[in-house]
């Protein structure tokens, strides 16, 4: 398989890694819209997002957030766009997930805008009517079942809503000397 992103990952390039961990890597690209355009992607080949198991998803965009954070403090940007070309119909260049934060500067130039279109009622309502079932299916009998939870300590209490028993909250709460 012929990936540029794999071949990142295998290489260990150091000079064009901005953050790594065991997930995902972040590297600045050499063919940027602005100087400073950083790639996120994961370490394990996934084409699309829908492949990407959802804790790397998850992990991407938290590191996105602080690498936004970081071009607004180290570049002096005044925004950011976050963006995931998924798919060939969508700009995806490399056969490989990725999420780009790209910096802005009032005045860069750039424009990432594109024309809306006025639909017919039909054509919403049919997107509408398809859309809808295909969530209702992917997401029946998805949602973690809750349990309330009451932690108390000293000065204060507090009641939590257990998501299964992955709660990282509750977990920390626990936590104690």
């Amino acid at each position: 398989m012929n990936c540029d992103y794999c071949e990142i990952s295998r290489k260990k390039v150091k000079s064009e890694i901005v953050y790594e961990d065991d997930l995902i890597i972040g590297v600045v690209k050499d063919m940027a819209t602005f100087p400073g355009q950083i790639s996120l992607f994961p370490k394990e080949h996934y084409t699309i997002i829908e492949l990407v198991p959802n804790p790397v998803v998850d992990r991407i965009f938290q590191i996105a957030n602080k690498i936004s954070i970081a071009l607004f403090e180290s570049l002096g940007v005044q925004g950011t766009n976050i963006i995931v070309q998924n798919g060939t119909a969508a700009g995806q260049k490399v056969p490989h997930f990725s999420v780009d934060v790209v910096p802005r500067k009032d005045g860069d130039n750039l424009n990432f805008q594109w024309k809306t279109k006025q639909l017919m009622d039909d054509e919403m309502d049919t997107a509408y009517l398809m859309l809808k079932e295909e969530g209702d299916r992917l997401f029946i009998d998805k949602e973690p079942k809750k349990e309330e939870i009451k932690i108390q300590d000293a000065k204060t209490e507090m009641i939590l809503e257990k998501e299964g028993k992955d709660n990282y909250l509750l977990k920390q709460l626990n936590r104690r000397p």
